[in-house]
């Protein structure tokens, strides 16, 4: 489609009879009768997530033409007179890798009107405002990043081996500088690796207070964005496409809003990343990183983390994986906010708009029962629209003791703003509105005590009595503060929590706000939305998946659940969903030894997805986060989505 005849569509322009989501009133199956187990009859997989291709993706009107190519732009109206309103300085265009300023005006993505489609069981599009009506095929999402090289969606044309991610990043900044404050426009030059010890002391930073100035308020808060991955890891084409893409989006389109980093942990202590020899350290990095991503990437391994924090038992990366962000976060202090991603997840929609609404998301929420509302999976077909969950969980809050400030330890001095009053039934869900979160998390957060979650008493310099939190899988966003309190505790007091309760933990400690985003969870099986309802969130109101029948506790009960959600710790439908996305089959050698993959119970694990883009076209998905997918090829590598 011609540019000048492209449709430029912004989140919130369209509004679809079709809604992915689902109200109470639409369930009204009985529960089923299961003598085997609650939860077992509808363990059945959901072939429609397969039919919703490009040929079936149809725009709200009568006639049959195909649905148009739109150009989806959900950036902020760059330079207009409301934008500047709000912020300090100009939005520069940044230079791309094809040596051109970016303009945002590729048409590809496509209205999605797909009424078989099904809602997500978890979590809400309209709760958290992304856009469930635009849709993404492979071609769409990574056709600019090299993907493809036929004539209908031709590669990209541009010699990825002469590509320096890294300086196109650091040259968007400079074009943006004056958009940012200035205690944050003299970031240093991207280091080799991180030092081996602590070259930054250890202080107390201020913590930002509302301002009156309505030219300090204005400057665009940055972040970065840390891609974690190791050394020896396999780089795949679409692996290298997906570090392109969220370079683009997220920095280069933004003008530096974001900036994306490598972080690699060298698990071979036997190479010498703290060599002076500079040809020593380019060879290292060009025998481990595409060329593309050299520049972006920071080095470091298990010896760095033992020279910072000497009195923490553990460094290792299952039970410290904070660690290096923390120690990153002492030497890039230019970022108010640290995202981490890791390597096996994907975003199937725009990664700009997901982090972005996430991060507003979480900036809406009041505290006031904030922290038993995140320990909740959110289920529209339960609970309702978002406001009425909240009333749900006030309503049965009451009589009940609520954090409520901060849950300091004797350790600990907190420096979270103190509540506005007495008790949060004074309260009128006003305090913490329009206050970014320092903890943003995609999965519950919970009180792991008195559960059978494997590390719950993993702990250094703490008694097993210290109150807690925890969350599953170690993706978000936490604040510069936060990561300098994390850091404190372990290098000043050998205090140390395994990785999923750190960030947590001190938060509630210090009263720092914390949210779990309700980004949307598909679950591939054919369970009802009061099946769910009453197996995903187990125990008392205040204590959600706290106690001893927790969904979390390891004794695998509902891993046929868990496993079967887009996004988890370990699951087998991320996988299923990308495979078919990208136009591959199931593969039939995916059973080695010619049997189904069990695990202990008896349980199958094994692809599923019938792909018919002869009938419906390429799958065109709406807007998610997948984790984990653990290959992206077609014939499939010896790593499993469910290693049983």
């Amino acid at each position: 489609m011609e540019p000048s005849r492209s449709i430029v569509i912004r989140p919130g322009d369209i509004v679809s009879r079709s809604s992915l989501e689902v109200r109470p009133q639409d369930d009204q199956a009985p529960f089923a009768h299961e003598p085997v187990g609650t939860g077992t009859l509808r363990d059945v997989r959901e072939e429609k997530f397969y039919r919703g291709g490009t040929l079936t993706v149809a725009h709200e009107s009568d006639d049959d033409n195909p649905p148009i190519p739109v150009i989806y732009d959900p950036y902020p109206k760059y330079n207009s007179p409301q934008w500047r309103k709000e912020f300090t300085g100009r939005f520069h265009a940044c230079e791309g890798p094809r040596g051109k300023t970016l303009s945002r005006s590729s048409a590809r993505d496509m209205v999605f009107v797909y009424p078989d489609f099904p809602a997500p069981m978890f979590g809400s599009y309209q709760a958290t405002g992304l856009d469930g009506n635009v849709c993404s095929n492979r071609f769409s999402r990574l056709a600019a990043y090299g993907y493809g090289s036929n004539t209908t969606h031709p590669a990209s044309g541009v010699n990825w081996n002469e590509t320096n991610w890294g300086s196109l990043q650091s040259q968007c900044f400079e074009r943006n500088v004056g958009r940012y404050s200035p205690s944050g426009t003299n970031p240093r030059p991207i280091s080799l690796t991180l030092p081996v010890h602590p070259r930054v002391t250890a202080r107390t930073l201020p913590r930002d207070q509302p301002t009156s100035s309505p030219h300090i308020s204005r400057y665009k808060p940055r972040s970065a964005v840390i891609l974690r991955a190791w050394h020896d890891m396999e780089w795949s084409e679409n692996l290298k496409q997906n570090v392109r893409s969220l370079v683009t989006e997220l920095s280069l389109h933004s003008g530096g809003e974001y900036q994306v980093f490598l972080l690699i942990h060298i698990k071979d202590e036997s190479i010498p990343i703290y060599t002076d020899d500079d040809e020593v350290m380019k060879e290292i990095k060009a025998r481990f990183i595409p060329h593309e991503f050299q520049d972006m990437a920071v080095l470091f391994n298990e010896k760095t983390l033992e020279s910072w924090y000497p009195r923490v038992e553990d460094h290792s990366a299952n039970f410290q994986y904070w660690q290096p962000i923390q120690i990153f976060s002492q030497m890039f202090q230019d970022f108010e906010y640290y995202w981490q991603l890791e390597m096996d997840s994907r975003f199937t929609g725009h990664s700009y708009h997901f982090l972005e609404n996430s991060a507003e998301f979480a900036k809406r929420q009041p505290r006031k029962y904030l922290w038993e509302r995140s320990a909740y999976f959110y289920i529209p077909g339960a609970h309702g629209i978002w406001q009425d969950f909240i009333e749900m969980v006030g309503y049965s809050m009451k009589g009940r003791k609520s954090v409520w400030g901060s849950m300091s330890i004797h350790q600990i001095t907190p420096i979270g703003p103190k509540p506005p009053v007495a008790f949060p039934e004074d309260d009128k869900y006003e305090w913490g509105v329009g206050e970014e979160a320092d903890l943003i998390t995609f999965l519950p957060i919970f009180d792991p005590t008195d559960t059978q979650w494997l590390f719950r008493n993993r702990l250094w310099g703490l008694p097993e009595d210290v109150p807690r939190r925890t969350t599953p899988v170690a993706m978000g966003r936490v604040s510069r503060e936060l990561l300098h309190q994390m850091h404190i505790i372990q290098i000043q007091r050998g205090m140390g929590l395994v990785s999923e309760m750190t960030p947590p933990s001190l938060a509630l400690w210090h009263g720092l706000k914390a949210a779990h985003v309700p980004q949307p969870l598909y679950l591939d099986g054919k369970w009802t939305s009061k099946e769910t309802g009453r197996t995903m969130n187990l125990g008392e109101p205040d204590k959600i998946n706290g106690g001893p029948d927790s969904l979390w506790n390891w004794d695998h009960l509902w891993d046929h659940v868990l496993y079967r959600l887009t996004y988890m710790f370990t699951t087998q439908t991320a996988e299923d969903f990308y495979q078919r996305w990208l136009g591959y089959p199931i593969d039939p050698n995916q059973y080695t030894d010619g049997t189904y993959h069990q695990d202990s119970t008896g349980r199958n694990w094994f692809e599923t997805g019938d792909l018919r883009e002869d009938l419906y076209g390429p799958l065109c998905f709406p807007s998610m986060l997948l984790h984990t997918i653990k290959n992206t090829e077609e014939r499939k590598g010896s790593a499993m989505a469910v290693p049983v």
